[in-house]
């Protein structure tokens, strides 16, 4: 049997007092300082960095495009490092040698955005390769560090706190420091910079989060599994899992398989396609899809907000600050629904509800468009929140249920595939929502954003069934 449950009580100090049914909340908590960290960027990225391009570019399309571009690097980033922290073994662990190694830099990088920005186009575009590459290396061992010390059944839960810490992260880069964006500086040889003191905020609690979670999470030096599979700790083989919704039909896998798997990651990718785990297939192929469908829109709400709607730059970014408070609000609510009802269940939901916000943000540009006194912010700022509450169930539920799939042997192998798929839309996503936005509007924007969302809901379906 998994002895997932004692490993992990043993993974964080034992000063903490982690332990028990309300102890995988406190790990959580904990462990969640490490998602704070990179989640603290995220925000930053996708509120200020497309109105920083935009300083120096005339056009949405070719914001999108230098986005799509500095997109590429997560998908060849993630999965290497994710897969790489499951071989690795230091005296400090395997996740944290990557997460202490490259989270400190991307935030000298995220500070230094203000500035660069400010010499020159190319001087910020490569300040932000050198963020991406860093907080992307650091992304796959931070988000692996929870499944390798909860046990699966809390998987959710767990996860639904994690993604808590990501939305407070949202909120404080954004809401709580939009006011804090006009404040301005006078750098000798550069001259006036805007923008310094919330990436200057940002940064410092990044490396502040980064030396607590090494302090506070101490790796188990090894995880031992009688059987692989995840999925096993919580279900019978072939019995149905409440917190998946779907029967299990996974074999128990010998340790030398799993070693084996994680030296040829490409022929463990095929074998999965070929297996009845080739359920997970279209699970990863719903991903792409939503994170398309989300990288085509997101990137353009500031500038929605600010250049159709009115608002100011700070006012624009809150707007993205809905977004993050719904997605933490959310975020527990949904583990729990889901370990009750069922992830495919409550996923297929949240699709659907993403299809309808899609198509009230086209309503409501529409109403703006051939009434000039109407703005919509307010509502726009509506559909924001029930927009961040959806994705908080698709992003609190999804990595759960692909980790049970995978077992707990391919955590990083898993966590890379996931990463792969939902890094590999944003390649195309800002492109392809700075084209539509400048040609249609971001209306048709809106209404692309739910066909992509409905077409994703069919793969969640499908996965139903495969698994």
């Amino acid at each position: 049997m998994l002895r997932a449950a004692t490993i992990a009580a043993m993974a964080v100090n034992a000063s903490d007092g982690v332990g028990g049914g309300s102890g995988v909340y406190r790990r959580a908590f904990i462990i969640g300082s490490g998602f704070f960290t990179v989640a603290l960027i995220e925000p930053m990225y996708s509120a200020y960095v497309p109105l920083m391009l935009s300083d120096h570019l005339n056009s949405s399309s070719a914001v999108g495009s230098i986005l799509s571009g500095l997109n590429l690097i997560a998908p060849l980033v993630i999965p290497i490092f994710s897969v790489l922290s499951d071989r690795t073994h230091t005296a400090i662990g395997k996740r944290m040698p990557y997460i202490v190694g490259f989270l400190p830099p991307a935030a000298l990088a995220l500070a230094a955005l203000p500035f660069v920005g400010a010499v020159g186009l190319w001087a910020l575009v490569g300040a932000l390769v050198v963020m991406n590459f860093c907080r992307h290396a650091a992304r796959g061992p931070v988000v692996s560090l929870m499944p390798d010390l909860v046990p699966p059944r809390e998987r959710s839960r767990a996860n639904g706190v994690i993604n808590t810490m990501g939305g407070l992260a949202a909120i404080t880069a954004t809401a709580a420091l939009a006011p804090l964006i006009s404040i301005e500086a006078e750098i000798p040889g550069i001259g006036t910079v805007r923008r310094v003191v919330p990436f200057g905020v940002v940064s410092v609690l990044i490396i502040a989060a980064t030396v607590f979670l090494y302090v506070k999470v101490k790796e188990p030096s090894r995880l031992e599994y009688d059987e692989g599979g995840g999925e096993n700790a919580s279900r019978s083989r072939t019995g149905h899992d409440a917190a998946t919704g779907l029967h299990s039909h996974t074999a128990a896998r010998p340790r030398g398989d799993a070693a084996r798997d994680h030296r040829l990651p490409l022929r463990t990718v095929a074998a999965l396609i070929r297996s009845r785990r080739g359920g997970a297939v279209p699970i990863l192929a719903a991903v792409l899809l939503w994170f398309l469908g989300w990288k085509s829109i997101v990137p353009f709400i500031t500038m929605y907000a600010r250049d159709v709607l009115g608002a100011g730059e700070a006012a624009a970014g809150l707007s993205f600050g809905m977004l993050a408070l719904s997605q933490t609000a959310a975020a527990i609510p949904a583990g729990i629904v889901a370990d009750r009802l069922g992830r495919t269940k409550v996923m297929s939901g949240a699709l659907g509800a993403l299809v309808f916000v899609g198509i009230g943000i086209f309503i409501n540009d529409w109403a703006g468009a051939i009434e000039a006194s109407y703005s919509g912010l307010y509502v726009f700022w509506a559909l924001l929140l029930c927009l961040g509450a959806a994705w908080a169930v698709l992003i609190t539920n999804c990595l759960p249920l692909l980790w049970n799939i995978g077992g707990s042997a391919q955590v990083g192998l898993y966590t890379g595939m996931y990463y792969f798929a939902s890094q590999a839309a944003p390649v195309l996503g800002p492109g392809l929502g700075g084209t539509v936005f400048d040609t249609a509007g971001f209306g048709a924007l809106a209404l692309l954003f739910s066909i992509i969302m409905g077409t994703a809901l069919v793969f969640v379906r499908l996965a139903t069934r495969a698994l």
